[in-house]
């Protein structure tokens, strides 16, 4: 189910979820994150306190950068994180940090969600994390995060970059729904009697179709409202309105011409615009569709998503032919 899927729903929010699922007697506490990552930090860049996670910094092998997108965390990526370093966990390092206004980052301007800045925040982030890095890099976006990412590869601005993800994200789909993406937005429970219940509405409203990923995922949304008895979200989407549209126009050029190798990967339905068509046609970046996920497709299925991204950068990794003396 993709992002216009998702908002179709939130106008005909009575309409039963497409698959039903037996939620009763399930456990819905929260999952720590030191179940999925081997540290927790605090990066400080410019203005901002990043609360990052990763797995395997002392590693010499290839980066994988991970960029939530509006109004999740890193900790929607816990499952797919910890798929990756298992794979090779002695060469691999990724990070999942919490952007500004997410999570539990803290600091100033938390409610600039610019494109400018954002692509600032996550090349400051990455240089501070890997000063001088020589070591390669494959960065990940989903959603918003895929614009930041695309733009952040395209300024040639991290360096050894072999690799650009973007999961679930194309520019014609993405500027057609933001109309109706204020209506999705209302559509949900403005407050939670608990973190429990809000684990399990995203289950039951098929926000999130991993019930171990909502568990870990969904309380990092989470903020506690004053009275101290109910939850309300940590980031309120609406007030950024006004960056939707510079997050997405003009990113299928952006994706398109990043002087990288390119891996798009989409919740199956979801529709190519002309530019992306012409590119796939022509062999310019990688297409990987999941029919089975929704528009959290890393949190539907991480370890699917997981071996993609990991296969990807095999791929595309320089080759190291010995040269024979004749």
């Amino acid at each position: 189910m993709d992002l216009r899927q998702t908002i179709f729903k939130a106008q005909h929010i009575k309409l039963p979820p497409l698959e039903q699922s037996e939620t009763d007697g399930k456990d819905w506490s929260p999952l720590p994150w030191s179940l999925y990552f081997e540290t927790q930090r605090t990066v400080s860049v410019s203005d901002t306190n990043f609360n990052v996670y990763a797995s395997g910094t002392d590693n010499s092998g290839p980066i994988f950068v991970l960029h939530h997108g509006a109004g999740h965390s890193g900790l929607t990526f816990g499952l797919t994180s910890k798929h990756i370093y298992n794979s090779d966990p002695q060469s691999y390092t990724v990070v999942a940090p919490d952007f500004r206004g997410h999570g539990a980052t803290t600091g100033n301007n938390q409610n600039d969600l610019s494109l400018d800045r954002m692509v600032d925040d996550l090349v400051g982030l990455f240089d501070a994390l890997f000063p001088n890095n020589r070591r390669e890099v494959v960065v990940v976006g989903h959603s918003m995060g895929g614009a930041i990412a695309a733009h952040a590869v395209s300024s040639k601005r991290i360096q050894n970059v072999r690799g650009l993800v973007l999961i679930d994200i194309v520019e014609g789909s993405a500027m057609d729904s933001l109309p109706s993406i204020p209506m999705f937005i209302n559509a949900r429970p403005q407050t939670f009697e608990s973190v429990e219940s809000a684990i399990r509405w995203h289950i039951e409203s098929n926000s999130i179709q991993n019930h171990e990923s909502a568990r870990l995922s969904v309380p990092s949304l989470l903020v506690p409202i004053n009275d101290g008895k109910r939850m309300t979200w940590r980031t309120q989407l609406l007030p950024t309105e006004k960056y939707w549209k510079e997050w997405y126009s003009g990113l299928s050029k952006t994706f398109v011409s990043a002087p990288t190798a390119k891996l798009l990967v989409l919740a199956g339905t979801d529709r190519l615009d002309k530019e992306l068509l012409i590119a796939q046609m022509q062999g310019k970046f990688q297409l990987e569709v999941l029919p089975l996920a929704g528009h959290t497709v890393q949190e539907d299925l991480p370890d699917r998503v997981g071996d993609i991204v990991v296969l990807f950068w095999k791929r595309n990794r320089p080759l190291n032919i010995p040269v024979t003396r004749l």
